[in-house]
């Protein structure tokens, strides 16, 4: 490609005009990267304060100053060239075309990046959150724009590029409850196994390590399930994000126990059924062994 140079006398109208563009560009981009700064600020101010809220503060911040970057280097490039006058026809067909093939290849990583950057942007999870993503809870350890890192209850690494997470389940985030069914034999007494259950509620409510950990009274909700073999007493916890709700869970299942043990409540036993043949009768058909 063989460059059109304009006549001499106009060397330095372009030389002018080259330096100017390089010059509006750079404040351009020091302006922008101002504006970035103060948006920074913002969104750690408007968060906890934590190292999360700075982290993903730097991590916006990050992107938006790459984004300025190509688009202002982009525009000074063009401009300088159109002043130069050369014929770039060519450069971009073959641009295009290779933009192309590569757009093909790229979708993936585009639309996982996309998908980060609105994740991290509406605070969607953070580190350190428990998630459910695609139906396997577990521990976020690391957030990226491209891909997250999730540890599950076993100990087991995930790394789940952000375009795949189409529905994510926050147990981290506003409340938790939790229901704790209790199962109590058919035969009982439904009013004393309430009124005992009522009883250990009150108790837990009037506790005041407890108290302070939960956000309602424990609540006994009453009958929730009846079946042949057993009825069971629904009993339901509400806490903060985190610990609090299975341990207040487990809590409550020990101090159930001890109290209906105390009451004379019996718990609902699994009823296992087996089918003995008598011998010298011919098995069931459901047991019988087939051999070749």
């Amino acid at each position: 490609m063989k460059p059109i140079l304009p006549p001499w006398q106009s060397l330095l109208d372009i030389g002018v005009r080259v330096a100017l563009a390089i010059v509006v560009g750079w404040v351009a981009q020091r302006l922008i990267f101002l504006l970035i700064g103060r948006i920074e600020t913002w969104v750690v101010k408007s968060g906890d304060g934590g190292a999360y809220a700075r982290h993903r503060a730097r991590t916006l911040v990050g992107i938006f100053r790459n984004m300025t970057t190509v688009l202002i280097v982009v525009v000074v490039v063009s401009f300088i060239i159109g002043v130069m006058g050369w014929d770039i026809r060519p450069l971009l067909a073959g641009a295009g075309l290779i933009s192309v093939v590569v757009g093909f290849g790229a979708q993936t990583l585009v639309r996982d990046i996309i998908s980060g950057i609105f994740i991290i942007a509406e605070d969607q999870f953070a580190v350190g959150d428990v998630v459910e993503v695609n139906g396997q809870p577990a521990t976020v350890e690391g957030l990226s724009v491209r891909s997250s890192t999730l540890r599950d209850f076993q100990g087991r690494l995930y790394f789940v590029p952000n375009g795949e997470m189409k529905v994510v389940v926050n147990y981290s985030r506003g409340w938790h409850r939790l229901a704790v069914d209790v199962p109590i034999a058919l035969d009982e007494d439904v009013e004393r196994a309430l009124a005992t259950c009522e009883r250990v509620a009150a108790a837990m409510n009037n506790d005041a390590a407890w108290r302070a950990r939960l956000l309602d009274p424990v609540e006994v909700f009453g009958i929730e399930n009846l079946t042949g073999a057993e009825m069971q007493v629904r009993m339901v916890v509400r806490s903060r994000p985190g610990p609090d709700s299975a341990e207040a869970a487990r809590e409550l299942r020990r101090r159930v126990l001890a109290a209906l043990a105390q009451a004379g409540v019996r718990l609902a036993v699994p009823r296992e059924i087996t089918i003995q043949p008598l011998a010298g009768s011919p098995a069931p058909a459901s047991l019988a062994t087939e051999r070749s």
